[in-house]
């Protein structure tokens, strides 16, 4: 089943860990990203809001980027400003930039590209405009905070780290939920992740993926039919449940992290291992 890989740069927020069968939480490593100064796009909800929370709990500074402002108590929560901007307008990325910058204290050599949109349609029934819309969140919006950043840190010669959000919806199709836009876009973001990594790699900067199977955020589909997404896990996902933002944000900290100092172009699925059966 084609499912969302990103955290939705609009509305939600991320599930807690909780009650998870067979899920440890040992909590993060104190210091490991102490003195790093991470951006996060759709830092708002879902996987980009667990990435912050992450982030700050293993010690870096964190800025986040989102279409909308977040509730105050969100805000307030997180202890990290959040800029509006929309990723789709090179202007507002480069302005967005930016102020992170100086907020920061130096460029980001922590970039997460959450900010990411989910749609069904069938392909017969798909519009270009919604085409569109989905690979100009999804996939634009990644190259061009991505490429702000990467010139910001080659600008101050500095080294840096980027994870961007695919989906195993790059890797599998599914009839059942008919996503051909939201497919193309993170099958894109899986190769535009290997062509950062590859021409930025000189500069010091690694670039990785997370392609996340089916997650608990308010863009899973997954649930609003609970008998069907049950026999879903049942059959289709080994570790039979789902996973949650947390976990996929402890998966994304460890890429940016100098713990996966020899990891660049890797898209690494983070899916109860789903895509293996």
């Amino acid at each position: 089943m084609a499912v969302p890989g990103s955290a939705d740069h609009i509305t939600g927020g991320a599930a807690g860990r909780a009650g998870r069968p067979g899920v440890r939480d040992q909590g993060p490593a104190a210091s490991r990203m102490a003195g790093r100064r991470a951006l996060v796009s759709g830092g708002a909800s879902g996987i980009g809001l667990a990435t912050v929370r992450r982030l700050r709990a293993e010690g870096a500074q964190v800025v986040a980027i989102d279409r909308r402002p977040p509730a105050p108590e969100l805000a307030r929560e997180t202890a990290a400003p959040f800029l509006v901007a929309d990723v789709t307008r090179a202007h507002d990325v480069a302005d967005a930039v930016t102020q992170a910058s100086t907020l920061l204290g130096g460029p980001p050599d922590v970039l997460l590209n959450a900010a990411g949109i989910y749609r069904m349609r069938p392909l017969l029934e798909l519009t270009p405009a919604e085409w569109d819309e989905t690979l100009a969140i999804n996939l634009r919006g990644s190259f061009l905070v991505g490429q702000a950043v990467a010139a910001a840190l080659i600008d101050a010669s500095l080294p840096g780290a980027i994870v961007n959000i695919a989906s195993t919806a790059a890797l599998v199709a599914d009839a059942a939920e008919p996503t051909a836009h939201y497919n193309a876009s993170k099958a894109g973001v899986i190769a535009l992740t290997r062509q950062m990594a590859v021409e930025w790699a000189p500069h010091g900067i690694r670039v990785n993926a997370v392609c996340p199977g089916v997650i608990d955020t308010p863009m899973l589909r997954l649930m609003d039919d609970p008998v069907a997404g049950q026999a879903y896990l049942d059959s289709c996902v080994p570790l039979r449940r789902l996973g949650t933002a947390a976990e996929v944000a402890a998966v994304i900290v460890f890429l940016a992290s100098d713990d996966a100092a020899y990891l660049t172009a890797v898209a690494v699925p983070v899916d109860g291992g789903s895509t293996a059966i």
